[in-house]
């Protein structure tokens, strides 16, 4: 039974209407400061390939063709780079890590900090997972039961919560806190840097949130550093993520990181390891509030698997409707909406040539959403992610967390914390729609509802 069945009413399309065809310059980038999502033209949900030349000095193709999108990411990966989009925007914040290095930078700290986020390894955090997630449930509990909730705001605190205690061991609650609040300014005002470097304006040249910007990402840094000159100082590293991250070499060379370096992939892994499954768990709530059904189903299995009992890591793997709400959650609201590379030389796809610079975007959203690769892709329905189904997908036409060498490193990490969340939710609360608001998804950086995420939570 479909969603649209179950609630007598149509779910999709989201509170965002595309342009009929692609927009000329002025309207494109009027549009890319408001919402890059409103960008995206119909043909992008509809065909696998559209160039498309926002100003006379660039030429762009997005892409959502499977097979071509493996070539760049997989199997030519050697052909492409990271276009300047992301270094430009996020490299005030996140400085030369993992997440924006090239070439051998990015290979060493690659092999370095893998080992930190090895699947055995990450059950060793389930307890404080399941355990922040009991007491967002206690903050929740001492409201009145039904009431409007901000569930994105509990989402947001929740998932910070797990990542102070699992890379912090639970310390430096100050300047977390200064992190959390500062980090969300930054990417809250990501829109006007994006368009700049589109348009290959000088980094000088200032913008309306500009300074307000700069002075986020300072504070964002002073405080990792304060951090880490802390730990430092210490005579011994605890095993928390930072404590190990401090210790990490490469296993190739025994490189280890600079105070830089580690500051660097400490506020990538913080914020990143926040901020994408933060909104991941909000918008999955928002589907579970529009269909009951599934809501219940998850939540029998919850309770069938581990009970009323604190969530452990052993309950995880048996979670496998969870498992496919999450993944489907994913496919519709990808905390990530663009994947983006510019060619290291000429190179032809489709009958097109493009040079080093042009941008070749895989627009996740519309990727997730191509009536050319999937039935009926407007409707949540998680039996797409049955086994059966998952195996004869192409493994290009889903990715929540990119592809390639270059996947999220914290994908084992976020899967995880994510059901454990989700498990220990709904083993203490529902989560009801009100009948009428419809979030417009919002694209700074990760994917965000544009007035936040009002729903009722009744305690069980």
């Amino acid at each position: 039974m479909s969603v649209q069945e179950i609630q007598g009413a149509p779910l999709y399309p989201p509170a965002i209407t595309p342009p009929d065809a692609p927009q000329k310059p002025i309207d494109f980038l009027r549009t890319f400061v408001r919402n890059p999502l409103l960008t995206l033209p119909k043909a992008a949900y509809q065909q696998r390939f559209l160039v498309h030349s926002p100003t006379p000095r660039i030429k762009m193709a997005w892409i959502c063709d499977p097979p071509t999108i493996e070539d760049i990411l997989v199997d030519k990966q050697g052909r492409f780079k990271k276009n300047a989009i992301e270094g430009r925007v996020l490299g005030p914040v996140l400085g030369e890590g993992v997440l924006i290095a090239e070439g051998n930078s990015w290979r060493w700290q690659r092999r370095a900090i893998a080992p930190l986020m090895r699947a055995g390894d990450i059950g060793t955090y389930v307890p404080a997972m399941s355990q922040a997630a009991l007491e967002q449930v206690e903050r929740w509990r001492s409201a009145e039961s039904g009431i409007v909730q901000r569930v994105d705001k509990g989402m947001v605190d929740l998932t910070f919560a797990i990542i102070a205690r699992t890379m912090l061991s639970g310390g430096e609650p100050a300047e977390a806190e200064m992190i959390k609040y500062e980090g969300d300014q930054f990417v809250s005002r990501t829109s006007w840097d994006l368009v700049y470097t589109i348009l290959n304006l000088p980094r000088w040249l200032p913008h309306p949130n500009m300074w307000r910007s700069r002075l986020a990402a300072k504070r964002v840094r002073n405080a990792v550093f304060a951090i880490v000159r802390r730990r430092r100082a210490q005579s011994e590293l605890t095993d928390d993520l930072l404590g190990r991250l401090l210790r990490a070499s490469d296993p190739e060379t025994g490189q280890t990181m600079t105070d830089v370096q580690i500051v660097d992939n400490l506020v990538t892994l913080l914020a990143a390891g926040h901020e994408t499954t933060a909104k991941a768990l909000t918008w999955t709530l928002y589907l579970l509030a529009r269909a009951p059904d599934w809501q219940e189903r998850a939540r029998v299995e919850v309770l069938s698997v581990a009970g009323r009992d604190p969530i452990e890591a052993h309950h995880v793997e048996r979670f496998e409707i969870l498992d496919r709400v999450f993944k489907e959650s994913m496919r519709l609201y990808p905390p990530v909406i663009v994947v983006a590379r510019t060619p290291t030389e000429p190179v032809t796809l489709f009958g097109e040539t493009f040079e080093p610079g042009d941008q070749l975007q895989i627009p996740i959203w519309c990727l997730h959403r191509n009536e050319a690769l999937w039935d009926d892709p407007e409707r949540f329905d998680p039996d797409r992610f049955l086994p059966e189904q998952e195996r004869d997908r192409p493994r290009a036409q889903y990715m929540p967390f990119g592809a390639g060498a270059r996947i999220c490193i914290g994908m084992s990490f976020a899967m995880t914390e994510a059901k454990v969340i989700l498990a220990t939710l709904l083993q203490h609360a529902s989560f009801e729609w009100d009948g009428a608001y419809v979030p417009e998804p919002l694209s700074r950086v990760t994917l965000r509802p544009r007035d936040g995420m009002p729903l009722k939570v009744h305690m069980l």
